[in-house]
């Protein structure tokens, strides 16, 4: 964009199925370069066409016909509400994998979403109840999955919620989506600093790293000194 302001007009913030999760999502700085078929003179935005010159080769070979930088189903009916609060879940879970989306993602074909911000239906979503209901209509995949596609997450019965309710519950689920965005804050961060101790050729976490919080202070010692080769100096060990 530095080269190009206008290339702003193309660029949406992109989330793919893994990058949702319980609460929270979990964006990786991706974005779609959003060129639906027919809208867009890609001459109009000389950085974005210039990034994508050297993929003119494979795009050119794309089965549909369309011009090489255009999208391939570019979902035209749904952009305007991509950019908007909503609901979003991944197809291929093991728990309930709803979480309020308050970015406007536009979203891969791994992701589903529905159209609507309601604090109190994203709690039922990610209730014991709605996964019972869940797992008795869906396709179960391999390693006990569920595959929650539109199709069977749109029979979901929804109860009425008594007004005395609907407030408390309102509360307790926007309680939980900040929380759940507060922890991955933590989690990120902390990543971040492990990765202090690293040397430069390997600065990359094992699993058990990743999931730091999972482990005491021991275990932790000995995993850094597994992964990096390193100890953790003993001035930083309170911090």
């Amino acid at each position: 964009m530095a080269q190009d302001p206008k290339s702003a007009d193309l660029l949406k913030p992109f989330l793919r199925g893994e990058n949702i999760k319980r609460w929270r999502v979990e964006p990786e700085g991706l974005f779609l370069i959003n060129t639906p078929k027919g809208k867009v003179n890609i001459d109009d935005y000389p950085a974005i066409r210039d990034w994508l010159l050297p993929f003119k080769p494979e795009s050119e070979n794309r089965a549909t016909k369309q011009e090489w930088f255009e999208l391939q189903q570019a979902q035209l009916a749904y952009q305007s509400v991509f950019a908007h609060e909503k609901i979003v879940y991944q197809d291929i879970t093991a728990q309930n994998p709803f979480a309020l989306d308050r970015n406007g993602y536009f979203l891969a074909n791994t992701c589903y979403f529905i159209p609507l911000a309601d604090p109190t239906l994203l709690a039922f979503l990610n209730s014991k109840l709605c996964w019972f209901f869940l797992s008795s209509v869906t396709n179960i995949a391999r390693g006990g999955y569920l595959r929650l596609r539109s199709d069977f997450v749109v029979q979901t019965p929804i109860a009425a919620i008594p007004k005395r309710e609907h407030a408390r519950i309102t509360r307790l689920s926007n309680i939980s989506t900040d929380n759940a965005a507060a922890r991955l804050f933590i989690e990120s961060a902390v990543a971040h600093r492990i990765l202090d101790l690293a040397p430069p050729e390997h600065r990359r976490l094992s699993r058990k790293l990743e999931e730091w919080y999972d482990l005491d202070f021991g275990g932790f010692r000995a995993e850094v000194e597994r992964v990096f080769h390193a100890e953790i100096p003993i001035r930083k060990r309170a911090e």
